[in-house]
């Protein structure tokens, strides 16, 4: 099971650490910020991207099928249904030696793998409130 922690740093800046690695992230300067890093944003963004690439480059080379070059590239755009949240865009660019069953399958695909198939499921989020205690233990 995956697990991050983020910690409120200086000004609107935040540090993430998952497993041993950490990332930065902050506001825009426009926004408040420092631009020292992606905004949370940004971030989910690049999770989607980095899972569906992913995803495809592994379904594509299992089927024989030319996985290079691959890209995809990731956006908030205005809601179809005009909601007050934007929709999450998700533009595949596949090789183009890919072939029209080829094209199909990676239409198929992509938003089968982790994150990509939770985001869009809508998957059920909670929240637990603790403070944190006065060692540094964080207490129930």
């Amino acid at each position: 099971m995956a697990h991050v922690r983020v910690e409120r740093q200086e000004g609107r800046r935040l540090q993430g650490m998952a497993r041993h690695h950490c990332v930065v992230m902050d506001r825009t300067r426009e926004d408040g910020g420092t631009d020292a890093g992606c905004t949370s944003g940004e971030l989910l963004l690049l999770a989607i991207g980095s899972c569906v690439t992913g995803r495809l480059r592994n379904t594509l080379e299992a089927a024989g099928l030319p996985a290079t070059p691959l890209a995809v590239e990731v956006s908030f755009e205005p809601s179809a249904r005009g909601e007050r949240r934007e929709q999450i865009a998700v533009d595949v660019i596949l090789p183009p030696a890919l072939d029209d069953a080829g094209m199909a399958l990676a239409e198929r695909e992509a938003l089968t793998g982790g994150v990509g198939s939770r985001v869009s499921a809508g998957s059920e989020m909670i929240v637990r409130v603790r403070r944190d205690g006065a060692d540094g233990a964080v207490a129930a």
